[in-house]
């Protein structure tokens, strides 16, 4: 009984933390060479509406590359 609370609690904990949302700040307009910066620094990012949106955890990385 005890095996099967801990295996359970284990596999809720482990299916909460792959469900979470990453979110996005508005960074710059899209431009070629701020893409390609992005790019090359390996920071991910998302395109809206002709806007680049960068992740909340590599904002201070995009900061420092593409400024």
């Amino acid at each position: 009984m005890k095996k099967t609370l801990i295996l359970s609690f284990s596999v809720l904990v482990l299916l909460a933390a792959c469900n979470s949302e990453e979110s996005y700040t508005h960074w710059t307009d899209s431009t070629d060479n701020q893409i390609q910066r992005l790019d090359d620094a390996g920071i991910k990012y998302e395109i809206r509406e002709g806007e680049i949106w960068v992740r909340d955890k590599d904002l201070k990385k995009a900061v420092a590359c593409c400024s």
